[in-house]
């Protein structure tokens, strides 16, 4: 199963992955993850070849310079699940005071 591997994988770098949103209590750093798109290629003979899933992680820390050392470990760890077309950004909660980096990804799986 595709998330059940992206999860076990971003919990090796940090124990606080959750799905979607984060307790009221968090400590930080912490993730989440969720699931943008989840659908299956067609080949030309009718047969479904492969599934794509794209995901978005956001990571969350008080520091810039931690919350970019996670993001570059969340992206290499999604390059050893065979994970593509890769995108990333750097954001600012300001409500919560915190530094976000907001990765999106896919995998591919046959």
């Amino acid at each position: 199963m595709i998330e059940k591997d992206l999860v076990a994988s971003l919990k090796t770098i940090c124990a606080r992955a959750y799905p979607i949103v984060m307790p009221q209590d968090v400590v930080y750093p912490a993730m989440t993850y969720q699931v943008v798109y989840d659908g299956a290629n067609q080949a030309t003979n009718g047969n479904f070849s492969s599934r794509d899933v794209r995901f978005q992680v956001d990571i969350y820390s008080s520091s810039y310079s931690e919350s970019k050392s996670l993001k570059d470990s969340v992206i290499s760890n999604v390059i050893a699940l065979k994970g593509g077309d890769i995108s990333s950004q750097d954001l600012y909660d300001n409500e919560n005071k915190l530094f976000r980096q907001l990765i999106d990804f896919k995998i591919k799986r046959s």
